[in-house]
């Protein structure tokens, strides 16, 4: 199982994974490249791992609620999600890695946040929507299969073998 972590986020791949920290600091992308944080290639497809962490210990709590509102407009998926989708995907065609299926999993950490599940399933709605179609005309080629967002917590149901979990322990209100 590889572990790999993303501020306070660690992601465990399972076995039958082969997955790679993909913007790892140092190297070189080409000009408007903005690439997701992982790629795991799995059995049967190339899953594009993407992590937003608005509940991280060093986010001021403005922030949070800030992100909050770009996660219920189109602000998010549409100049930050969907541009590292399909960067990643011209760059990984580009370098003959895309013949699996591929699908896109957004990890957001949502302890802190005051987060309806409905939200996470809009955000689903509303990036699989953009992924389609960007302009007045869709895409004539689907190059991400599916995608789906969800908490920290459920990255086992979207990533099957695979878990995650946060490093730092969160401090509450109630805490001394």
């Amino acid at each position: 199982m590889g572990s790999f972590v993303e501020g306070e986020i660690e992601i465990a791949f399972a076995d039958n994974w082969h997955a790679e920290k993909f913007d790892s600091p140092g190297v070189s992308w080409p000009k408007g490249v903005s690439p997701v944080d992982f790629v795991a290639e799995g059995p049967s497809e190339t899953v594009l791992v993407e992590i937003k962490d608005p509940s991280a210990t060093a986010v001021p709590s403005d922030q949070a609620d800030e992100f909050v509102k770009k996660m219920q407009t189109k602000e998010l998926t549409h100049n930050n999600l969907v541009p590292k989708a399909r960067s990643s995907y011209g760059f990984l065609h580009l370098m003959k890695r895309d013949e699996k299926p591929m699908r896109y999993v957004v990890v957001i950490g949502i302890e802190k946040l005051s987060v309806q599940p409905a939200l996470l399933l809009n955000l689903t709605d509303r990036l699989r929507s953009r992924l389609a179609s960007e302009t007045d005309v869709p895409w004539k080629r689907k190059y991400i299969r599916d995608c789906v967002v969800v908490p920290v917590a459920d990255v086992g149901k979207a990533i099957p073998g695979c878990e995650a979990q946060r490093t730092q322990i969160l401090a509450t209100d109630d805490s001394p």
